[in-house]
């Protein structure tokens, strides 16, 4: 049976979970049967092996952003093909005691999640999306550091790189529902430009595309 976790940039209410890494994150459950949370203090280690214990097969990170690239306009859907970590600091693995975990990063996401946000966002039902909404089916996500936004010029330097969007969640809480054999993707929702100041749009603006595309992948 296949269940779906949704990590967001807003904050959550819910259960906190006790595991060998700590209390977890507040997680909550949605329409459907959808578990959701989103980061705090809480070892990343501790919520994400929370969401496996209660059942969660998938690990979608829906997320506010800032843009990388002159070709994205606020309001766009960014469905990432790749991400580049720029993060330190945190607990990465499960796996330090055995001198760190592998995980196989290509492709860095779940073909078959990324499909299902692709067709929605490109192909949205009349209530999915805001007009004139635009859905990318590729794009790099960078990550930055989870206690603050990007500087311009960390901005400039990650556009050079080869970013797309740059944001403050996917690691390393992906990459341990990785190590966990869950399945990752990423929503993204441009609401800046890199290296501005900008707010978090609550999880609302997602969940409709969330449960149409959630419900495509288990047709």
């Amino acid at each position: 049976m296949t269940q779906l976790a949704i990590l967001t940039d807003t904050p959550q209410t819910g259960d906190t979970h006790d595991t060998a890494y700590g209390t977890s994150a507040p997680i909550g459950s949605l329409e459907g049967g959808i578990l959701v949370t989103s980061p705090t203090n809480a070892d990343p280690r501790a919520t994400i092996r929370a969401l496996k214990d209660l059942g969660a097969t998938h690990l979608w990170l829906c997320e506010s952003v800032g843009s990388l690239s002159p070709l994205l306009e606020t309001g766009d859907w960014v469905v990432a093909d790749d991400y580049i970590d720029g993060t330190r600091g945190q607990h990465y693995t499960y796996f330090s005691e055995k001198a760190g975990g592998y995980v196989q990063q290509v492709p860095a996401f779940d073909a078959a999640s990324r499909e299902a946000l692709i067709n929605v966002t490109r192909n949205p039902h009349p209530e999915s999306l805001p007009p004139r909404a635009r859905g990318f089916r590729r794009g790099v996500y960078a990550c930055v550091s989870s206690t603050r936004l990007e500087t311009p010029a960390e901005a400039a330097f990650w556009a050079r790189a080869g970013g797309h969007v740059v944001g403050r969640y996917l690691s390393p809480y992906l990459t341990l529902a990785r190590e966990l054999e869950m399945q990752v993707a990423v929503l993204a929702l441009v609401t800046r430009e890199g290296g501005t100041t900008g707010e978090s749009t609550a999880f609302d603006q997602y969940a409709t595309v969330v449960g149409q595309a959630w419900a495509a992948l288990n047709a």
